[in-house]
């Protein structure tokens, strides 16, 4: 159970004087009480030994509600000269405030326990007005009072519930944003770095292959890895910059290169790339090309770029890329059946990339759908809308 707060225990403090001071002996007369009275130091003990169950008024609302319902009618009927209330009521606005609805039955005996000090109290004043008048006056009186305690701690719980639910949704959407960014920015590193990583591992290898029986060849491969190298440095500077990770201010060649957001216009240079490794690549195109929004297009670039990617990772053979307009862009990457067994290629499959590429595709209101053909090949298709 948690701690009580410095909060709590100076409502204790403030409750205990109060209620001694207007509803005891100690600080005014209820009536003639005979000689049976408590010191004033006892009176003292037994108020502060009711109020401190309120220190955990928060946490155990229903169990500190009866002991105060407890105190107060022994109190009432047993310590002449006290009769507590102030306790009784703030442990019913508690039980409002902090414990659930089924506990609001706890009014009935919080007016019982009321209307024993109504009684007592009209007892007392039997001299100076009608006891019948004044029990039914102050039993309503009381009442009215629990009742609308309790109502305005109802009130205070729902609103501290309400405040509490919200944040939690803030976090919640908070978590979630934050989440999706990650998601974001991990898809970008995947499609830049295992596609980078691929081809150069492809064309490294090709190099050691033929490094002593062609240098010239071994060179155009060193070439093509550099080059590659370069351009996957752009574009993690790229997607850093629009984190605001990376330097503003580029200046020069690498500078613009890093402003530069891939698209249909670069599906050229990538083809390139890969009929470099060995895998022949065609390009078609079907229909009028349409202007679409750079993120589209970015897409798309990346679509193409997984599937080529996954070609030369697993297949090695012949594919066709096609870009088919009508309404929309229809981007289609379709492999022959394997010709080559995997190897070294083969592990640097993250397995992810066709889940990252069809979360890409959603975002931008598009759907991917991939799967093998009758023919034993592969093909990824990804349907995205045309048109800014």
């Amino acid at each position: 159970m948690a701690k009580p707060t410095i909060r709590d225990t100076l409502l204790v403090l403030a409750v205990c004087t109060l209620d001694v001071l207007f509803f005891s002996t100690f600080g005014g007369d209820l009536g003639q009480l005979g000689d049976g009275d408590l010191s004033s130091l006892g009176l003292l003990g037994y108020a502060a030994l009711g109020c401190v169950a309120l220190l955990w008024r928060r946490h155990a609302p229903a169990a500190v509600f009866g002991a105060l319902l407890l105190h107060s009618v022994l109190g009432t009927l047993l310590v002449s000269g006290y009769q507590p209330v102030l306790g009784l009521l703030v442990a019913l606005y508690s039980v409002g405030a902090h414990a659930p609805r089924r506990f609001a039955w706890l009014i009935a005996p919080a007016t019982g326990s009321f209307a024993v000090v109504a009684a007592n109290e009209a007892w007392l004043r039997r001299d100076e007005s009608n006891p019948v008048t004044t029990l039914v006056g102050l039993t309503l009186f009381y009442a009215l009072l629990s009742t609308g305690v309790w109502a305005l701690g109802l009130l205070a719980g729902r609103s501290r519930r309400r405040l509490a639910d919200s944040e939690q949704r803030r976090l919640g959407e908070a978590r979630a944003a934050v989440d999706a960014e990650r998601q974001r920015i991990s898809r970008e590193l995947h499609d830049i770095v295992a596609h980078a990583v691929t081809v150069m591992v492809l064309q490294a290898a090709g190099a050691r292959k033929v490094l002593r029986a062609d240098p010239e060849r071994a060179a155009d491969a060193l070439t093509q890895v550099e080059e590659l190298g370069r351009q996957a440095m752009s574009e993690l500077r790229r997607m850093l910059a629009v984190q605001g990770l990376a330097g503003h201010g580029h200046s020069g060649p690498d500078g613009a290169e890093a402003e530069h957001q891939l698209g249909l216009d670069d599906l050229s240079a990538l083809m390139e790339r890969v009929r470099a490794t060995g895998v022949p690549v065609e390009l078609v195109v079907e229909g009028r090309p349409q202007p679409v929004d750079p993120s589209v297009g970015l897409a798309a670039y990346r679509t193409v770029q997984e599937s080529l990617t996954n070609v030369a990772k697993h297949a090695g053979g012949a594919a066709t890329v096609t870009l088919r307009w009508s309404e929309g862009l229809r981007v289609q990457v379709t492999n022959a059946a394997p010709v080559q067994r995997p190897g070294i290629s083969a592990t640097l499959s993250t397995g992810h990339g066709l889940l990252g590429l069809r979360e890409r595709v959603a975002v931008v209101g598009g759907r991917l759908d991939a799967g093998p053909t009758d023919s034993g090949g592969f093909q990824v298709t990804a349907l995205l809308p045309a048109g800014r």
